[in-house]
Order: C-alpha cells, then sequence, then structure tokens
C-alpha cells in the first residue's frame, strides 16, 4: 500500500487514506470524497475486497482497481461484476502500476466530462413535487429540503438505488447498520420516522422480506 502510495503522490495526486478492512473503507467512503480505490482482494477481516467492493457500490459507483496474485478466470469474473477499472497480479512493479493508473485516469477523465446538464439530471422524480437528488443524497418537497439523520439518508439512498426493488432486511442491515446487531424493530421504527418525513412517498412493506420504494 505505501509502495502504491508513493507512486501515486509521484504523479500529483492525493491518497485520502490506506484502511485494511471494509468497515473502514466503508466508513471512509462515507465521510471523504474518493475518485478512485486501489482495493487488494485479500484484506483483513471476513469481507474480502470484491466482496467490500460490491458494499461499495450500493453508495456509490466509485472505479476499482484490484491488486491480486489470483489470475484465475473466476476471481477476475468476481471482480468485473463490481465497478472494476483495472487490475494488478501480484507480484508487480513501479511499470505495472503506473500502466494502470495511467489508463484509470484517463477513464475517469471521460466519465467526468460527460456535460454538467446530464450530471445535474441524475435524480427521481416521484409524485407530489417530491425529488431526490443522488449526487447530493438530498431528498426536498417543493423544492424544500427534507432534514435527515444520518441513517434516514443512507436508508433513502440505498432505497433510491434500488427503486422498485426489494430491499431485504440483511441488505438494510449490511449497507445501512454496517452489519451492527440491531433488530427489526428498530429497522421499522427508522423507516417509520422516514415515511412521517415524507408521508406521501409510498414505502411497502414486503412480511418476512423487507421493503422497497415505490415509483409509480
Amino acid at each position: 500500500a505505501k509502495f502504491i502510495e508513493q507512486i501515486v503522490t509521484d504523479k500529483g495526486h492525493n491518497v485520502v487514506e490506506i484502511v485494511s478492512n471494509a468497515d473502514d473503507a466503508i466508513a471512509l467512503i462515507n465521510s471523504e470524497k474518493i475518485d478512485l480505490v486501489f482495493m487488494d482482494i485479500n484484506i483483513e477481516g471476513s469481507i474480502d475486497g470484491i466482496q467490500c467492493a460490491s458494499l461499495l457500490n450500493q453508495y456509490y459507483q466509485i472505479p476499482i482497481i484490484y491488486m491480486t496474485a489470483y489470475g484465475d478466470t473466476q476471481t477476475i469474473d468476481e471482480a468485473g461484476d463490481t465497478n472494476m477499472i483495472g487490475y494488478i497480479i501480484k507480484p508487480f512493479d513501479t511499470k505495472d502500476i503506473e500502466a494502470t493508473f495511467a489508463v484509470a485516469l484517463k477513464i475517469l477523465y471521460n466519465l467526468n466530462h460527460i456535460s454538467d446538464i446530464q450530471i445535474q439530471s441524475t435524480c427521481i422524480e416521484f409524485e407530489n413535487n417530491y425529488v431526490y437528488t443522488f449526487e447530493t443524497k438530498s431528498l426536498k418537497i417543493d423544492s424544500i429540503p427534507v432534514k435527515l439523520t444520518k441513517i434516514e439518508t443512507l436508508l433513502m439512498h440505498l432505497f433510491c438505488l434500488n427503486i422498485n426493488q426489494n430491499i431485504s432486511y440483511d441488505l438494510l442491515l449490511e449497507c445501512v447498520w454496517k452489519n451492527h446487531l440491531v433488530s427489526n424493530s428498530t429497522i421499522r421504527d427508522t423507516i417509520s420516522r422516514l415515511r412521517k418525513k415524507a408521508p406521501l412517498l409510498k414505502f411497502e412493506n414486503i412480511s418476512g422480506i423487507g421493503y422497497r420504494l415505490i415509483k409509480a
């Protein structure tokens, strides 16, 4: 990680932080603006790098460069199901990092030069003048922002990323509560508070499965 950090900084870019596990990665993503992730597949904890990337993708589509000692087709295919932008096989040297990083930067440059109009239109317009904007993670009613807690914001973002789709209790625990031990009643209470703040949104409970947000 320090070796890669040196190469990235030598190229004039900022390394926000080095973390060793999925919990710290998710916490960092929620607190900092991250443009690109170097992800080792073999990270600390019960969640590997590919699973960690899948969790990150629940919140943000951040491009990921994987580093691994495994070059088999199955591992690459699994990584490809996430927002993979590069893949480096260990052992690697400076040239391997520089070449992969240069390609990633070119792709990022092209992505970031999508027209501002297109970026600003990335929102969901519900009935009754409700609008959710992905970039700012904000919900507005008649152009007035709805004040949401951090948990409510994560919950709303997850619902909008999966609009009209069932979201299981397990996924809610994983993405919103970071697998902390909370009861189903805590989840129900949080969604109930969200309903009170946005009473005309259609949150639906699927008995024994989870919830979904309906957009007609």
